[in-house]
């Protein structure tokens, strides 16, 4: 195909269109039948299998095969139907197929031939005169062939043969006999008088072999002679002769494979086929396409697999090789253009469009609509909408048909017909089709166009944005409900709302689709929308009389006069087409009560399925339909022949009185009734798979309630459709029964058997080898799609469970091929078929949820996640889906060598917990949050102005887009205007401008972008300005500055109000705008609309705050002094403005902190210290009173917090610290207090809607969605060690064994038991402490104290006894170290130091030395091998405090044993146990070194330069082979070189958020692996050494503000949430059972937990210990 044609489509052109294949090889197998019975039962036993698998593993297509020759009912032979429907499946096989399309056998039959089913009548009744002529009788003529005067020219049609030999249908054996004896005498009179016209020149050689040709000659000639392309390329022929056939003629079994006329040889049949066999088809199909075998006749059958084995393996070999060879060469030698996924899908759309054309008429007002719409229409998209079957897509098709003749011959047309290919029915895929198409028509080439869907909506709004071309451009995009959900389609954000000029969109979507009609009037102009109304009578008989002449069909005018009675009824377009397709089959000569038209649309198409069951055969009809409905979405034709296949109550209705070779359903049957509802079907991809579905709503709601109402029947389809996707028959022969009359006509001893379906198979993911031999993979979407979906709905719930919801395998694959939403909805299908579990989330749904963003990135930390979260369950004695999920991952973890959780280290989400939306580009603490109004659309404004939506339906990501460039302005205000689901943003960083954007919740769009007149240099806090959009202005105050008004469409400044005020009240009404004059006690009260000053409120005292009554004649005043909220009128009519209604005041005497309106302004709510009190003003009374629980109250003193009375006033909602408190506020009761996070609550907000909580916390950069409804329900499983601040400092003991660990607070301090993955117990809860110490072999906890006298407490880790503290004051103490048995200290005097040892069991000072020296920078005190020696550091003041003097001193006499100069003092560390070699790095001049140190040979024992040098301390691993920075370069300690680093592109992130040792990268102790925090993402990374690459990547749902690794391996993270993570990597050796081992090991732990070993764990109490008051027990 040429450039030029390339071209010509990507611009919209319909004319010309080239043929369009598919992704299937879809071959015809054309051959006689009785001949070939064993080729073809070897072809579908062993052949087809294995060439399903080549194509779908090698290319991903479907490989089918049309076989029409066997299994067949007597019904296609009935109607005569079987010759035309064969010829119109080798068309589409050659239009279809993708390689070979048609493969004939031709051996040494010629084969049946068939009468014509209609003849013309010139040529009827020119044969007719010649067998009179000849004086033959016409009898039998008179009574078969009917004339059909409704066909123009009219032809003689052939009667169908039941209905003038009724038992013929029912196989009566007589009425068989009598139909051969009149076939075969038409036959040869036919033939007779054929020949005779031609030899008398009244007949062409081609009309007359008509009459003689054979069925299996026919199909040759359309498959191979008359072929489209070049038959060598597409197509086979197997030639098998029978040598010695002519010596068995007299066999009961010779008429199978010659022809035979009574018991010779039909000469003139061996003729005709020897003129096809050897000369007509090598002409055109070469030499080594025509594969030729010779055989012996055997005794038995003629042909066996027995005594042919050799002759059929080679035949199946070269079948196989055939195919393949074709496909590869197709495959390879495919043109540039075929490849062109764009031109492919380009091209079919065009196609589809220049179908509908072709039978379209009348509808010209819409059209000039559409036309007026092209030429002059608004700047927006325009959009037709219509009843389902309204005829829209006809429409859409001739709009876009015109477009080049009535708006500009050279427009640019993009034609998408939603849901009828992959890339029109998902919106990511679509966007991208439609940018790469205008890409091409504008640039010349598509480009790279991105595949992120937020980055293909601002590419797609860009393109339009900036296009210019000469030539306009029309995108037309019929059927917006055809498109899947994926990325909030229905929402429209994606849609673009104003075009340019020469832009147009147009679209169409059907009425019942209340969603997108919806959104799509509330976006554009009432003038961009018009209706589809239905035909009406008269322009429906006009169009149905155009149709029939376009078929060459008319009626006699008694059937017209019935159609047009229907039409008057009703006239909708798809009821138009129902009546003309069934008019299509009268025949003039149809009696009128056989022409029946049903009154309504919905009854027509039950008529329909009742006409093809009748045709068809009931049940196989009813099974068809239910399979493809049942579906959902459709099927594939092979699909739906295999699970027909292993559906044995239809077979054996279908092989009632035959014995089929192989037990499959015949190929002819679908495609029989495909044929018949081809026009109300579609062909499109689903999971890049070509399926078959109905195009219209109403057929599937038709076969729904004819096929589907029986919910047994219903289970049972969907049951089939599960084994299917199941793979359960796959090589696997299913068992069955014959039937009684297929045992009495063939002897069948015992009824049952077994037979192999010869299904696809069905695995989670093919593997297969791409040419450059790399293995890849290539998941099964159709599985992952349809098993969950279909073991639902056939209630097998077990099964649902372990093979699909809680299959590690199954989940992860479908991830990884689609989304975890994907996933999600699978859970949905469990809760549409039990409605009572419909209000519970599964505690794995939940987890999902709360991880779909890390999930979606890293899929491959699925196993973790789920072991996280829910590691209890093996603890649980009963089986349950999630145990054995449980452990499955940890199975695959242990295989995979990933972190492996040693206990529980995440929250399960609570019930209540709707989604946690995380992203790493929010700021923590997030205050600019909203909501939409409906409380379906959430939106955040993050760093560098970026805005993000979220869809809080399903808890996605919907877009983000940058709301201005930062580099002009950095916003971080937000307003709202919920009525109008309005956000505000704008800045107080205003030196080169003051921006005011307006976005729309709903639309994601920005609707203005304004930069004000006047703009605020000096503004500081975000809470200094304030603005408030009222009307068509922006009224905006500059905290004790300026008051201005700016106009809301320009952004011109309007007006100053010559005040200085540091409050502005808008009143509800937007009437009036109330403003507190700076450092007065005087509010002034203005009119918003002509901003006049109406009158002054002077409230006698400071205030605090002032909010108005809805009637705007009172205000209640908080006042500062006294605390107490004055009711104050402000009614200046009545002359007693300013009196004093009422004092409010609290009963008990507290401070009233803050006053505010409820939502119902039925109530003041008015914030205490203490709580909250719900204030009746209308009788002064108090309401109710609600107290904080003292449970939640922390030791500092909380001066606010946030509180929301919903619209009912019926709920209270609470956001108190980290806490979140809900209140009936009937009953005055706590109806649940959870704690939402460790960090205080920055942001409460409430959508009465859907009773939804929104929040942000402090020290978190996520927004978390609560389900108030839901906020009672507390899950049970046990909860990961949690502290009561967040993790900050950790140190574990050498042994392993016990890690100290304290948390932001300086006074919580816990020990942790590594071994049972427990927290031990609390200490040193009366002390603030410093980082904490522990001694190597875990005995004891040595804490140093802020301040005091005797700062160094320590600690037993036993029990948690305070043993001894030193008297050491904390002015003097700089630094301490322990051993196992004594503590050194570093006590600073005036100019010296002094290192003074203690016997850390006793407190007692052993002995002391001084130094002349104080240390200036970081400060060495380091622990060697010998207990006489220490490592400690010297430098001065003025000295470079990056360096020192590393000196190694007998502890007993201060003696310098040796010295070293240059040292770096952070980087010193010792190597493994031995306590004498320590790594370092030491400077001379302007080289710095790597240097290992030997304190015991008193020398450096290594040096070595490398590049580049650490960054940072170095961790290394237990013997010292590797170390790494907190950059992440890797370091080989053996040779001392730099090796590798990971993550690169992070190098500054880590540089500038690792900023101590706790956050520092760690090497494992065996060296095999590094583990580091990516703390801005919340992401723990794991990377293998050897392999020098990242292993594993996770979430810890948290910030991660601390890292450890034990001596035993075990990874220990801190979050601030304060849960403590303990992981372990599994073990690399190949012992044997050490999963089994695992298992046993994590259970242990977690049954310990179960029988409340640690109570404190599970019920979070703490008990006093009686041996210390300051040691408490978890």
């Amino acid at each position: 195909m040429s450039v030029t044609l390339k071209k010509r489509i990507l611009k919209g052109s319909l004319d010309h269109l080239p043929t369009l294949n598919s992704r299937v090889v879809r071959i015809f197998i054309c051959s006689t039948f009785t001949d070939t019975r064993e080729e073809r039962n070897i072809l579908i036993e062993e052949v087809y299998p294995k060439l399903q698998s080549y194509c779908k593993q090698n290319y991903g297509l479907e490989f089918q095969v049309v076989d029409m020759r066997w299994g067949v009912p007597e019904e296609a032979s009935d109607d005569h139907s079987t010759s035309s429907l064969c010829l119109a499946e080798v068309l589409n096989c050659q239009k279809l197929s993708t390689g070979p399309n048609f493969v004939t056998f031709l051996n040494q039959r010629h084969g049946y031939r068939a009468l014509m089913p209609s003849i013309p009548k010139e040529e009827f009744n020119q044969m007719m005169e010649m067998l009179r002529a000849m004086g033959e009788d016409l009898t039998v003529f008179d009574t078969w062939y009917k004339e059909d005067t409704n066909s123009l020219p009219p032809v003689f049609v052939l009667q169908q043969i039941s209905s003038i030999i009724p038992g013929y249908k029912s196989k009566d054996p007589d009425a068989v006999k009598k139909w051969e004896m009149v076939a075969e005498e038409m036959r040869d009179k036919l033939k007779k008088a054929s020949q005779r016209c031609f030899d008398e020149g009244k007949m062409s050689e081609e009309a007359k072999h008509k009459y003689f040709m054979s069925v299996t000659e026919e199909e040759i000639e359309q498959g191979i002679l008359k072929s489209p392309g070049n038959p060598t390329d597409y197509c086979l022929c197997f030639v098998r002769i029978i040598e010695d056939i002519h010596h068995n003629l007299s066999h009961s079994k010779a008429w199978r494979y010659i022809d035979m006329s009574g018991n010779a040889v039909n000469q003139e049949s061996q003729t005709l086929l020897d003129q096809l066999r050897e000369n007509r088809i090598p002409k055109f199909i070469s030499k080594e396409k025509i594969r030729r075998s010779k055989v012996k006749w055997s005794d038995k059958e003629g042909i066996n697999r027995e005594d042919h084995r050799v002759y059929l393996d080679s035949f199946a070999k070269q079948f196989y090789d055939g195919i393949t060879d074709l496909l590869d060469r197709s495959i390879s030698l495919e043109n540039e253009l075929s490849k062109d996924n764009l031109y492919i899908e380009t091209l079919q759309h065009l196609t589809l469009a220049k179908e509908r054309c072709a039978m379209f008429h009348g509808r010209q007002e819409i059209l000039d609509k559409i036309s007026s719409y092209l030429r002059e229409g608004n700047p927006e998209p325009f959009t037709i909408y219509g009843p389902s079957g309204s005829g829209k897509t006809s429409i859409m098709a001739e709009a876009a048909r015109k477009v080049q003749f009535e708006y500009h011959k050279d427009a640019i047309v993009i034609l998408r017909f939603l849901g009828t290919s992959p890339d029109s029915s998902n919106l990511r895929r679509l966007l991208r089709s439609i940018c790469s198409q205008i890409l091409y028509n504008t640039v010349g080439k598509a480009g790279n166009v991105p595949e992120d869907f937020d980055e293909l909506v601002v590419l797609f709004h860009g393109l339009l944005d900036e296009y210019k071309s000469d030539n306009p451009l029309v995108i037309i995009l019929d059927s917006l409900d055809q498109l899947n959900e994926d990325h909030s389609s229905y929402k429209l954000r994606w849609l673009p709302r104003k075009l340019k000029s020469n832009v147009r969109i147009l679209l169409s979507t059907y009425i019942e689709t209340l969603e997108i009609v919806t959104n799509l009037k509330a976006l554009f102009n009432p003038k961009s929308f018009t209706i589809v109304p239905t035909l009406g009578e008269e322009l429906g008989f006009q169009i149905l009389k155009v149709w029939l002449e376009g078929s060459s069909r008319t009626l006699t005018s008694e059937q017209y006069d019935i159609v047009q009675k229907a039409f008057h009824v009703c006239s909708l377009p798809l009821y138009v087409k129902l009546v003309f397709e069934n008019i299509l089959m009268w025949k003039s000569f149809t009696p009128l009560n056989k022409c029946i038209l049903q009154s309504t649309l919905q009854e027509s198409i039950s008529t329909l399925f009742g006409q093809l069951e009748n045709k068809h055969g009931r049940m196989f009809v009813e099974r068809a339909f239910a399979y493809v409905t049942a579906s959902a979405s459709g099927l594939s034709e092979l699909e739906l022949e295999d699970v027909m296949s292993i559906d044995d109550t239809l077979l054996t209705e279908v092989f009632k009185f035959q014995l089929p070779p192989v037990r499959r359903i015949p190929s002819l049957l679908w495609v029989r009734l495909k044929y018949d509802v081809q026009k109300y079907i579609v062909d499109k991809e689903i999971d890049e798979t070509r399926v078959t579905f109905w195009y219209h709503r109403q057929f599937i709601e038709a076969s729904q309630e004819r096929y589907l109402e029986d919910e047994n029947f219903s289970a049972e389809i969907h049951s089939n459709l599960a084994d299917y996707f199941l793979g359960k028959w796959f090589n696997v022969p299913k068992p069955f029964r014959y039937t009684a009359e297929q045992a009495k006509k063939y002897g069948m001893s015992s009824l049952d058997s077994s037979a192999d379906r010869k299904v696809a198979d069905q695995p989670i993911k093919f593997m297969y080898t791409d040419k450059e031999g790399n293995v890849q993979i290539r998941y099964n979407k159709r599985k992952l799609s349809k098993l969950p979906f279909h073991l639902a709905h056939a209630n097998r719930e077990d099964e649902l469970n372990s093979i699909c919801l809680y299959n590690y395998h199954f989940v992860i694959a479908k991830i990884k091929a689609t989304s975890v939403i994907q996933v999600l909805s699978d859970f949905i299908h469990t809760k549409v078929r039990n409605p009572p579990r419909s209000s519970k989330s599964s505690v794995l749904e939940r987890v999902l949820k709360s991880s779909q963003s890390t999930l979606q990135q890293h899929p491959d930390s699925l196993a973790l996640e789920v072991c996280g979260h829910m590691l209890s369950y093996l603890a649980d004695k009963k089986p349950s889906p999630e145990k054995t999920l449980v452990s499955e991952c940890l199975k695959v973890s242990d295989e995979s060598q990933k972190p492996i959780p040693y206990m529980m280290c995440y929250n399960v989400p609570s019930e209540a917990l709707l989604y946690k939306m995380e992203n790493h580009k929010l700021s923590y603490g997030c205050l600019n949050v909203a909501t939409s109004k409906d409380g379906k659309h959430l939106v955040a404004l993050g760093e560098n102005n970026v805005v993000f939506f979220w869809d809080l339906m399903v808890g996605e990501l919907e877009c983000e887009i940058q709301a201005l460039n930062p580099e002009e302005c950095k916003l971080n205000i937000m307003g709202i205007e919920r009525e109008k689901d309005l956000v505000y943003l704008s800045s107080t960083y205003q030196k080169a401008m003051h921006p005011f954007v307006i976005i729309n919740i709903q639309t994601s769009e920005i609707e203005k972008s304004l930069s004000l007149g006047k703009s605020y240099p000096a503004v500081g806090m975000a809470d200094s300005l304030k603005h408030v959009m009222v009307g068509q202005r922006i009224f905006c105050l500059h905290k004790g500055h300026s008051a201005d008004v700016f106009s809301l469409q320009t952004g011109q400044h309007e007006h100053t109000f010559d005040i200085s005020a540091d409050d502005m009240i808008i009143s509800s009404d937007k009437k009036l705008a109330v403003f507190h004059l700076k450092s007065s006690t005087v509010y002034a009260f203005y009119s918003v609309s002509s901003w006049e000053e109406l009158h002054q409120l002077d409230v006698n005292g400071p205030s605090l705050s002032l909010c108005l009554s809805p009637t705007t004649h009172e205000a209640f005043v908080l006042m500062k002094d006294s605390g107490l909220v004055h009711m104050v009128n402000t009614n200046k009519d009545d002359g007693t403005i300013g009196q004093v209604l009422s004092r409010i005041k609290t009963a008990d005497g507290q401070r009233i902190r803050e006053v505010s309106l409820s939502t119902s302004t039925n109530y003041l709510i008015l914030m205490t210290e203490d709580g909250l009190l719900l204030w009746n003003y209308k009788s002064s009374k108090l309401f109710k009173q609600f107290r904080i629980p003292n449970a939640v109250q922390p030791n500092h003193r909380v001066l606010d917090f946030f509180s929301t009375l919903l619209p009912d006033d019926k709920t209270l909602v609470v956001g108190y610290e980290g806490h979140l408190i809900v209140w009936d506020v009937t009953r005055g009761s706590i109806k649940t207090c959870l704690e939402a996070s460790k960090s205080k609550i920055t942001f409460l907000d409430v959508n009465s809607e859907r009773n939804l909580a929104i929040t942000t916390s402090k020290r978190n950069n996520a927004v978390q969605i609560w389900n108030l409804d839901a906020m009672g329900k507390v899950d049970s499983k046990f909860r990961p060690m949690t502290m009561r601040s967040s993790p900050r400092y950790m140190e574990i003991s050498k042994t392993g064994d016990i890690a100290l660990v304290r948390g932001t607070t300086s006074n919580d301090v816990v020990i942790v038991d590594l071994i049972n993955g427990r927290m031990k117990m609390a200490i040193s809860e009366a002390y603030e402490i410093i980082q904490p110490v522990i001694t190597p072999d875990g005995t004891y906890a040595v804490l140093r104290e802020y301040h005091g006298e005797n700062v160094i407490k320590i600690w037993s880790t036993e029990n948690g006894n305070l043993l001894s503290s030193l008297p050491l004051s904390s002015l003097r103490v700089k630094h301490y170290k322990c051993s196992n048995s004594r503590v050194v200290v570093k006590s600073d005097q005036e100019n010296s130091s002094t290192f003074s040892f203690w016997d850390v069991k006793t407190g007692k000072l052993l002995y002391d030395f001084s130094v002349d020296y104080l240390n200036i920078g970081e400060i060495i005190l380091e622990l060697t091998h010998s207990d006489d020696e220490i490592l400690i550091s010297k430098n001065q003041k003025g000295e470079d405090v990056g360096t020192c003097d590393l000196l190694l001193v007998n502890i007993k006499s201060g003696k310098e044993l040796f010295t070293l100069t240059g040292i770096n003092p952070s980087r010193i560390q010792p190597i493994g146990s031995s306590g004498h070699l320590f790594f370092g790095e030491q400077t001379e001049g302007e080289t710095r070194y790597l240097i290992v140190i030997d304190t015991k040979a008193r020398k450096v024992v290594k040096r070595e330069k490398t590049s580049p040098m650490p960054t940072s301390f170095i961790s290394l691993d237990r013997d010292g082979n590797y170390g790494i920075d907190r950059v992440l370069n890797l370091y080989d300690l053996m040779s001392m070189k730099h090796v590798h680093q990971f993550d690169p592109e992070y190098k500054d992130v880590m540089q500038k958020n690792v900023k101590t040792k706790a956050t520092a990268p760690k090497m494992m102790p065996n060296g095999e692996v590094a583990v580091w925090l990516n703390i801005r993402a919340g992401l723990v990374k794991v990377g293998n050494i050897k392999e020098r690459a990242v292993q594993s990547v996770f979430s810890v749902h948290s910030i991660p503000i601390s890292l450890g690794v034990s001596p035993r391996g075990l990874i220990i993270i801190g979050c601030e949430d304060g849960r403590l993570m303990l992981l372990q990597m599994p073990d690399s050796s190949s012992k044997e059972g050490r999963l089994t081992v695992l298992l046993n090991e994590v259970t242990n732990r977690l049954t310990m937990l179960s029988k409340d070993i640690y109570s404190g764990l599970t019920n979070n109490n703490k008990t006093q210990n009686k041996k210390s008051s300051v040691c408490s027990i978890i």
